[in-house]
């Protein structure tokens, strides 16, 4: 009925006076003669004053609980505590009073007193009365002047996105006459909560860029209610509430233009939480619930204020209409959507790979405010048209897009680029970062086009002067994710992600060449450097030299031999380059010319002993050389050809080929974006057939960077390969695969451009017997297989194989005999991993039959070979200690009766119970030596050696025992006594097993504290038997300069070469 009608809108209906609490029995009298409804209505901030009533909140929020199984007298005599109290009192007495009765919970366990509070609350649950009826009551029993409103709600039971219904939706509310405006109460909205409610059209897939693959089977009822008061819904100001409570009258819309039952239905969904963080829609399309995009693509705009940036956090649920996916519910839509926050805009980007009805709910928080995120919007997004020829995202960071909290709370501050999106025309970009302390910065470039490996060669950071520069050159146009971590400088373990871009370049034309080889991408000096002991004169990390002659000097630990690459991208320069290598004790210098003009890296390596493979990586530098005049040479010259490869990976071993053809292959392995101590165990050479690989450990999940080197004989290295090793689990790497992405959107574009059965259908359908959609079901299962078959993901493929044979395939069905095969082939593995991550010699020795049986196309030929190496270590260790295990008793007898042990006798026990990490003051003591020989039971010397095992054996305690026991040989002490002997067989046969592998890790306090004196008695052993003495050297200071010496007297080595390297 309109506004000019005479309908009285103040009246009560028969119905809601059946449902009105009672004061002695007798429903409260409504005052006569109320103003009309009207527009000219103060906003809720000028209108009621929060902290103007803080005492009346304190005093309700004391009610006492017995006033619930009085009367309502009671209460009211309760409200009326204070005599002053006005209306607005009042009214906020009894709007708290009543939002803090957790109704919908409160159980009774006897029959609740006639006309109390609680039967009311009873009758509530059953629907016998509501709160609109309850504030009415109250209401007008204190004399406040109130009304109820009939009409309709956008609540639970609304679907984003559809026709209004006013019998489902049917709701009433009430309105308050104070300081001469009509104000609107929701006590409901003010209080419940509705938690759990689920529809069946829809499937969340898309949380805040995580995937989600949740199906909700329930009816769609509540699954409980729960009290949660909300301030919003108390006077709250019509122009917001129209958009959630639609009255029956439109004079009750109190607004000066009436808001049509069209317009609520198609106005977007707006919540509290939009209103109480000052939130605002860019743009017209914005108001309405249902969008279609254009051309697949989509892009909103949410604006706030911009001093209220910091406090702001946003998230997006996406969900996709059931009704659209029949079989399919795999496909990830985060790569889809860009969220970015800058200084007053959220903008949520998005583009759709195909057709479907999507729903989008936007939610939000401010941390000076609220505790938990709340909803502030939903659309419904019909996507008609997808967008053409559609490329996911090149990653969703958790972290989200652009500047975010993690990047201001890490301490380091975006100068040069402050949006998420980077646009460049020419794919050059320089990113610069300021830091509030010391810290490392680390990269990591992204495409869906090109692998990792690859793109590491375009991009480069440095520090200067307390501000980190990032330098791109994109190789191709496209999109590209840059991830960038950090952590404090020398800090070991990992560095967080804190700041992600996405780059976006549309010229098709450039063609950018790389930066010349930087191993892990970062110029200057390496957190290994301070691990390994090296310093360098030279700390910046890039410089320019006006005749191309170049010095870097040097000072290292005496143990250390330190070695260069030198790599240009031009192959004429590579022609000229020249590098003179100088050491002296603990000093070294490099001599270099260039002098051809042109930009150049200098990577300096290290090496801790010259039987290990790995290198480490302690400074880079980037060289601009304006170079000299020289003379031409017609020599020819090829640039070797580096093998680049990114290897996804679950594993924690990953095993790369050598390249043939290289006599001294070297190893430069380091986790990106993490300072990890040096570990020479990590990496190891295996033979195989006529091949060699290098066996890397991968001893956590994260990205990898593996670069191989050619060592001549004269300390250059030549990169020959670089290999990225990503190490992730089974599921992150079905997820993170771009193809996984792209055949899940291939297969459903497919679906929905034909729904009719094709031949090939036809012909599966006849020669099976299945009906259509089994057939199609089947089609389905087997592009999911093929993935889980080429990721090795044998959990995934198991129960594929499942659903497959409920399909019915023919029993020689060759894709299921495939499946099969492989899944045995994978069991193997496991087992196999489980075998040798235990072992235990027996258990190997059978796993490594069963992998035999299982291996098919050579595909665990590598896995084998690993396990028999394993396998002969294990023997080789079981072997020594069942010589002494077996010693008879007259032999062990004659050690313990040494008074003064022959030479050698005493030194092989001691390097046994060194090992056995015997206190040293008891090893040095021979007495003592004899009572822990005559020792029994669990403390017997004999049940120690067999409970040893070398991988937990520390370094420095192999190379002590070595240290005792190098002076004398086997022979020499079997010569003397086969007791001892053996046990000296025992300790040489762990010593060496513990040397090959590295040892036990150390936490990182005790190994800092240790590394010296283990490299230092590795010195003194290698000097033979009569230097077999612990020292301890410092590292040396670098002196204000190096000569340069120029007699062979002097110089060690000095050599002049012509670097090969690409």
């Amino acid at each position: 009925m309109g506004i000019n009608q005479s309908k009285n809108l103040h009246a009560i209906s028969e119905f809601d006076k059946q449902h009105i609490p009672t004061l002695n029995g007798e429903i409260p009298e409504q005052k006569q003669d109320l103003p009309r409804p009207s527009s000219l209505i103060t906003t809720k901030d000028e209108f009621f004053k929060m902290p103007m009533y803080k005492d009346i909140d304190s005093y309700i929020l004391q009610a006492p609980s017995k006033l619930l199984v009085g009367t309502f007298d009671d209460v009211i005599n309760f409200f009326k505590f204070r005599d002053y109290w006005n209306d607005m009192a009042l009214t906020r007495a009894i709007f708290l009073w009543v939002v803090h009765q957790d109704i919908y919970n409160l159980k009774a366990a006897d029959e609740p007193p006639p006309n109390s509070p609680l039967e009311f609350f009873i009758k509530m649950q059953t629907s016998q009365g509501g709160y609109a009826h309850l504030i009415w009551g109250l209401c007008n029993m204190l004399g406040v002047p109130c009304v109820i409103i009939n009409g309709m709600t956008k609540s639970a039971a609304y679907e984003v996105g559809g026709k209004v219904n006013r019998e489902n939706m049917g709701a009433q509310w009430n309105a308050v006459f104070l300081k001469g405006e009509w104000r609107f109460i929701d006590a409901f909205w003010a209080s419940a909560c509705v938690v759990g409610k689920k529809s069946k059209e829809w499937k969340l897939v898309d949380a805040d860029g995580n995937y989600v693959d949740e199906d909700e089977d329930d009816d769609g009822a509540y699954q409980h209610v729960e009290n949660e008061v909300n301030e919003f819904y108390f006077l709250t100001d019509p122009q917001k509430f129209i958009w959630t409570h639609y009255p029956d009258e439109d004079e009750w819309q109190c607004l000066e233009s009436t808001i049509s039952v069209t317009e609520f239905e198609e106005h977007v969904y707006l919540r509290e939480r939009f209103y109480s963080m000052n939130i605002n829609l860019f743009d017209e399309f914005q108001f309405k619930e249902i969008i279609i995009p254009e051309e697949g693509e989509l892009g909103l705009r949410f604006g706030f204020p911009e001093e209220k940036t910091e406090d702001l956090q946003f998230r997006y649920a996406m969900y996709r209409n059931k009704s659209d996916e029949e079989f399919r519910h795999h496909l990830r839509l985060d790569r889809f959507v860009l969220l970015e926050q800058t200084n007053g805009l959220l903008r949520l980007s998005m583009r759709f790979p195909l057709s479907g009805k999507f729903k989008l709910d936007v939610y939000g928080k401010d941390e000076k405010i609220h505790e938990s995120f709340d909803l502030i919007c939903s659309h419904m997004i019909h996507c008609t048209v997808p967008k053409k020829d559609c490329l996911p995202l090149p990653d969703q960071p958790a972290i989200g897009w652009g500047p975010v909290q993690e990047t201001k709370d890490s301490g380091v501050v975006p100068i040069s680029h402050n949006s998420a999106v980077i646009v460049t025309e020419d794919g050059k970009i320089d990113i610069k970062l300021g830091t509030n302390k010391k810290m490392e910065i680390h990269q990591l470039l992204k495409s869906i086009t090109l692998d990792e490996a690859t793109l590491s060669k375009y991009i480069l950071v440095r520090e200067e002067n307390g501000e980190h520069f990032i330098h791109i050159r994109l190789p191709q146009g496209g999109e590209y994710a840059l991830k960038i971590y950090a952590n404090e400088e020398g800090l070991p373990g990992d560095a967080d992600n804190i700041l992600n871009y996405l780059i976006s370049c549309s010229n098709d034309d450039i063609q950018n060449k790389p930066f010349p080889n930087v191993p892990d991408g970062m110029l200057g000096k390496k957190a290994i450097a301070e691990n390994i002991g090296v310093n360098a004169r030279i700390q910046k990390g890039r410089f320019k030299t006006k005749d191309g002659r170049i010095r870097l000097e040097f000072a290292a630990m005496s143990y250390v031999e330190l070695m260069v690459e030198i790599h240009t991208t031009d192959p004429e320069a590579m022609k000229y380059l020249k590098s003179y290598r100088q050491t002296i004790e603990d000093r070294w210098a490099f001599d270099i010319d260039l002098p051809v003009k042109g930009e150049y890296s200098i990577n300096v390596f290290a090496r801790e002993n010259p039987k290990r493979s790995r290198v480490y990586n302690v400074h880079s530098y980037l060289v601009f050389s304006d170079g000299h005049a020289y003379r031409d040479t017609k020599e020819e010259f090829k640039p070797t050809r580096v093998l680049t490869e990114t290897i996804q990976t679950a594993d924690n071993e990953a095993l790369v080929p050598i390249p043939r053809g290289y006599l001294d292959v070297v190893c430069c392995l380091q986790r990106l974006h993490a300072n990890d101590p040096p570990d020479s165990s990590q990496i190891e050479i295996i033979d195989h057939d006529s091949d060699k690989l290098f066996l890397a450990e991968l001893n956590d999940y994260g990205e990898y960077m593996m670069n191989l080197y050619d060592k001549d004989e004269f300390g250059l290295l030549n990169c020959i390969a670089r290999y990225q090793l990503n190490r992730k689990t089974t599921t992150e790497l079905m997820q993170d695969d771009p193809m996984v992405i792209m055949d899940r959107i291939k297969e459903e574009v497919e679906e929905d451009e034909d729904k009719s059965e094709t031949k090939s259908e036809t012909m599966d359908r006849k020669k099976t017997g299945a009906t259509l959609d089994m057939v199609r079901k089947r089609r389905h299962i087997l592009m999911l297989k093929r993935r889980a078959m080429e990721l090795g993901d044998r959990d995934a493929l198991e129960q594929l194989i499942i659903a497959y044979e409920e399909t019915k395939p023919a029993e020689n069905d060759p894709t299921l005999t495939s499946a099969r095969k492989l899944l045995h082939l994978l069991n193997a593995k496991d087992q196999l991993a489980a075998a040798s991550r235990t072992r235990h010699l027996e258990k190997l020795k059978r796993a490594i039959r069963e992998a035999k049986e299982a291996n098919y196309d050579g595909i665990l030929n590598l896995q084998i070979v690993t396990a028999e190496r394993l396998r002969d270590k294990l023997a080789r260790i079981e072997k020594l200690r069942h010589n002494i295990l077996v010693m008879d008793q007259s032999t062990a007898a004659e050690l313990r009766t040494y008074t003064h042990p022959p030479e050698g006798v005493r030194q092989s026990i001691m390097a046994v119970l060194v090992l056995l990490e015997y206190p040293r003051k008891d090893v040095k003591d021979w007495k003592t030596c004899q009572t822990i020989l005559s020792r029994s039971g669990k403390e017997s010397i004999m049940r120690k050696v067999s409970m040893f095992d070398p991988k937990y054996c520390f370094l420095d305690v192999a190379l002590e025992a070595k240290r005792i026991i190098s002076p004398f040989t086997l022979e020499e002490i079997r010569d003397v006594s086969n007791g001892a002997a053996a046990f000296y067989n025992w300790a040489s046969g762990m010593i060496h097993e513990v040397e090959q592998t590295g040892g036990a890790s150390r936490p990182m306090d005790e190994w800092m504290k240790v590394t010296e004196d283990v490299r230092n008695v590795e010195q003194t052993i290698s000097r033979g038997p009569a230097s077999a003495r612990t020292s301890r050297s410092h590292l040396p200071q670098l002196p204000d300069k190096l000569p340069r010496y120029n007699t062979q007297d002097t110089i060690n080595r000095t050599y002049t070469v012509k670097s090969r390297n690409s």
